[in-house]
């Protein structure tokens, strides 16, 4: 005996039908139009989810340079250097559909300026942290010796 998932008398009921002149009712599409895919859905999903990522990340990115400003340490560095990696990686990855060479070769130029910057940084940020590095170095000399002494 064969399964039966639904007769017809039910499938009568549950579609319904318009007379003519009628309003169409609330939230269908208009005759001959079709109701959306499934891809366009998930594309305009995807979107979204990409979008919100990426203000996410750019957040992300906007913390990290205050607390850098704040607080100005290699590890300050180094984290706001990953959140800019971190969006960078997104933006190639989901959000930019380049559609030319020249758009390509821009995108490289900014981000190798985008590293000139960092590294500019680094370097400034080593500067600064140079006298405190001398100091550190003159303090375990000092341990040292110290610890001949007493031996």
């Amino acid at each position: 005996m064969p399964i039966r998932i639904r007769d017809r008398s039910t499938a009568a009921n549950i579609t319904r039908s318009r007379t003519p002149g009628q309003p169409a009712a609330a939230g269908t599409r208009p005759a001959g139009t079709g109701p959306a895919s499934f891809a366009e859905a998930l594309t305009s999903v995807q979107r979204t989810v990409a979008q919100q990522d990426l203000d996410r990340l750019y957040m992300d990115v906007e913390e990290q340079g205050r607390r850098l400003l704040e607080d100005p340490t290699p590890e300050g560095l180094a984290h706001y250097k990953s959140a800019i990696r971190n969006f960078i990686a997104h933006v190639v990855k989901n959000g930019l559909k380049l559609k030319s060479a020249i758009a390509q070769r821009e995108l490289h130029q900014v981000i190798d300026r985008i590293d000139e910057e960092l590294l500019s940084m680094a370097d400034g940020l080593i500067a600064k942290e140079k006298p405190l590095l001398e100091l550190a170095e003159k303090v375990g000399q000092i341990n040292g010796m110290l610890l001949d002494m007493r031996a």
